[in-house]
């Protein structure tokens, strides 16, 4: 359920069927150039979404990834890849700006990057990480996606066109390009948060965990900030915070009493005229 769908979307922008190439000859070509090359395949999977909720009617989501684990190079040696991580998303950022949503004259709402990681050209890889260049990655598709004009073919591979789930540099590469974007329309890191960043002129804050933005403060702030960032990322219609569903979390529609309201808006203003935003008590490990 949902795999065609996937195929179909990926087929039109992470290879080119037309590309084709025998294995053995891009092996022999790397070879005699002595460059490096990538080789892998894909994975179908197929996992059922928000299942910690236990619904009555589940929903099915297809998705098909690279097998990051079997990546060999031109030599047939399994390829070597960055030690570089992620950021991690913290619980306690998530609750932080949940409390800032319900301030007076604040709001909340969420949207998620379409396909995320695909909306990355392999091409920017180099650009993005800091590297001169970076091998080109070919796939081996199975055998039911294969065209009738390969038939013949020993062992036929595409060039993987785009930043593919799976593959060893993906989360990387969409964390330096999405950052990239924030920066862009004024958005900051926030020292000792992973994943969180402040806009201070628009009085915004962003929580960053793979596809999700979490965006809660100044609600009249919040849609122009949406469009801004649309242009650069492909994002779905926003979801307000109230009954929606968050790493796993259904929100509810809940306020704050006037003297939370007060000592908190107090810390909220403390924290938007202060040159370097941040929490010395969250502990690294502590990541949702």
């Amino acid at each position: 359920q949902g795999l065609p769908t996937e195929w179909g979307k990926l087929g039109d922008k992470a290879w080119d069927l037309a590309m084709v190439r025998e294995r053995a000859d891009v092996e022999k070509d790397a070879i005699s150039k002595s460059e490096t090359v990538h080789f892998g395949s894909l994975q179908a999977l197929c996992h059922e979404k928000h299942a910690e909720l236990n619904l009555d009617d589940p929903e099915y989501k297809g998705r098909i990834v690279f097998r990051g684990d079997q990546v060999k190079d031109e030599e047939g040696y399994h390829a070597v890849f960055s030690e570089q991580g992620t950021s991690a998303s913290h619980a306690a950022s998530t609750k932080f700006l949940d409390a800032i949503a319900r301030f007076p004259g604040c709001a909340g709402e969420d949207k998620d990057a379409r396909s995320a990681y695909t909306q990355i050209k392999l091409s920017e890889a180099p650009r993005l990480l800091g590297l001169g260049v970076i091998p080109s990655t070919w796939i081996s598709l199975p055998k039911s996606r294969h065209p009738a004009s390969w038939a013949g073919m020993k062992d036929p591979v595409v060039p993987l066109l785009c930043n593919l789930y799976g593959h060893p540099l993906a989360g990387l590469l969409w964390e330096k390009s999405y950052q990239e974007k924030l920066f862009k329309v004024g958005f900051e890191k926030i020292n000792g948060w992973e994943g969180l960043f402040v806009h201070r002129q628009l009085q915004l804050f962003l929580g960053v965990y793979v596809d999700d933005f979490h965006m809660a403060g100044k609600a009249a702030n919040i849609a122009p900030m949406w469009k801004k960032l649309g242009e650069l990322i492909d994002l779905d219609p926003a979801v307000p915070f109230s009954g929606n569903t968050y790493l796993g979390l259904l929100q509810e529609d809940t306020t704050i009493s006037a003297s939370v309201v007060q000592e908190k808006s107090d810390a909220f203003k403390v924290l938007m005229d202060s040159k370097v935003v941040g929490s010395p008590a969250t502990p690294s490990s502590s990541s949702s």
